[in-house]
């Protein structure tokens, strides 16, 4: 089964991180492909990856990465843990729970974020 993924950010700028939410990137996972029915994702581990338009990983991390109940995740970057790209990249979210495994993808763009080096 796939989940839907849609970004609440269309844009980053590399080496942006506060304590604060402003340069987080956050989204919310749906059950199909329309985004009516977010899925509880709170029970699962995640891991959060971008992808670049050859479908490699280019990054993925574990760390600093909440999963709500209402859908929502949260990846908080840190000093030294920013991914160091530039360009239009795809998010997947890899969830997992009792050796289930589930990949959350975007359509229409929904996943896409522009990395910008500042």
């Amino acid at each position: 089964m796939v989940l839907y993924l849609d970004m609440d950010q269309k844009t980053w700028a590399q080496g942006d991180f506060t304590d604060s939410a402003t340069y987080d990137l956050s989204g919310t996972v749906y059950d199909e492909n329309t985004f009516a029915t977010a899925r509880d994702i709170s029970s699962f581990t995640g891991t959060f990856r971008l992808i670049n338009q050859q479908g490699d990983t280019i990054f993925s991390t574990t760390q600093n990465l909440t999963l709500n109940a209402d859908g929502t995740f949260l990846v908080k970057f840190a000093t030294g843990a920013t991914p160091a790209v530039q360009g239009t990249y795809k998010v997947r979210l890899r969830l997992e729970v009792s050796g289930s495994r589930l990949t959350c993808v975007g359509v229409n763009g929904s996943d896409e974020v522009y990395f910008e080096y500042d």
